[in-house]
């Protein structure tokens, strides 16, 4: 199976609409789910200034830094990545990426095909309550 892509763009482009205090500036692209597989692979795009959601959940993933550069953050630590690096989330690990720059930072991320929920969390790593 190919995936033909062009710009970071493989297909159709899901962007979420900001919601601060979660994530701003946010785009994902599921690439691939192939039939028989246990993963899928999919593309996001954090705009500059933008942050994913700080979050825990039970699956791990891998995900490997494509064009930019941003900061990822894993239980309370704070970490500069840039293309061509890559990142491993344990299971049950905080974590959260950002956009600090002025370019788009992107990143393939590897996942199992069905997963649980994250768990959003606040600033010092708890559940939120709303």
């Amino acid at each position: 199976m190919i995936q033909k892509g062009d710009d970071f763009k493989w297909g159709a482009v899901e962007t979420f609409d900001d919601a601060p205090g979660s994530w701003v500036g946010l785009t994902r692209q599921v690439l691939m789910r192939p039939n028989g597989t246990k993963f899928e692979t999919r593309f996001f795009e954090i705009a500059p200034s933008g942050y994913t959601t700080f979050e825990r959940h039970q699956h791990e993933h891998n995900m490997i830094v494509l064009r930019g550069r941003g900061k990822v953050r894993i239980h309370d630590e704070w970490l500069t990545v840039e293309a061509p690096d890559a990142i491993y989330v344990p299971a049950y690990a905080p974590h959260q990426l950002k956009n600090e720059g002025t370019e788009p930072f992107g990143y393939l991320c590897v996942v199992d095909k069905e997963r649980d929920q994250p768990v959003l969390l606040d600033s010092e790593g708890l559940p939120r309550t709303s």
